[in-house]
């Protein structure tokens, strides 16, 4: 009787063990498939924004969303350009598009224009050019245009075949040809950096 108890007892523990393993286990992988699949998500797009599945998480809702649409550049952009109380928010489409077309690392762009002009902010009057693009040394002027979509095409066209074409393809690189400061560079990438933080 006593090695029968003794049985039943281990057998009742036993059972109960391996439930609440089951359902432990449920809930554990519940879990970790809503990080798997945003990892099969994160790792099937080519505009991964991401540097992990970790980063991706702590992500706002909306740029979730955007990364769910399958392309979080755009949310980014207009997170940023709002952030700034920029001038420029609605152009946050023809940022990417641009960046795309001349094959542009997409934060280039936008942290060129918070360098130069605090995303628009700090232009010659009527002159849509947030890139300082066409001033030279001394001068404030530079190119003029008739809104920021076509400053944001001419100066991507401009940065592929002017620089990067050349060679010229990080800020380092492209900062004795495009600015007198010589830590314009760091500046760059800082707002590039502050994109997608």
């Amino acid at each position: 009787m006593r090695g029968l108890l003794s049985t039943a007892s281990i057998t009742f523990i036993w059972i109960v063990f391996t439930i609440f393993l089951l359902f432990s286990l449920l809930f554990f992988f519940s879990k970790l498939s809503g990080v798997k699949n945003l990892d099969l998500l994160l790792s099937s797009t080519s505009k991964n924004v991401f540097a992990s599945p970790v980063d991706a998480i702590s992500a706002p809702r909306e740029i979730l969303a955007a990364v769910q649409a399958n392309d979080a550049r755009v949310a980014l952009v207009e997170r940023f350009l709002r952030k700034n109380g920029s001038p420029m928010l609605g152009s946050e489409k023809i940022f990417i598009e641009a960046a795309d077309k001349y094959d542009l690392d997409w934060r280039l762009l936008p942290a060129i224009a918070f360098q130069e002009s605090t995303l628009g902010k700090n232009t010659p009057f009527g002159s849509y050019n947030a890139f300082g693009w066409g001033v030279t040394d001394g001068g404030i002027v530079g190119a003029s245009f008739q809104s920021w979509d076509q400053a944001i095409k001419t100066v991507a066209k401009g940065l592929r075949e002017g620089y990067l074409d050349k060679g010229l393809k990080t800020p380092e690189t492209i900062n004795p040809y495009y600015a007198g400061d010589k830590n314009w560079n760091v500046k760059v990438r800082f707002a590039m950096e502050e994109i997608v933080d």
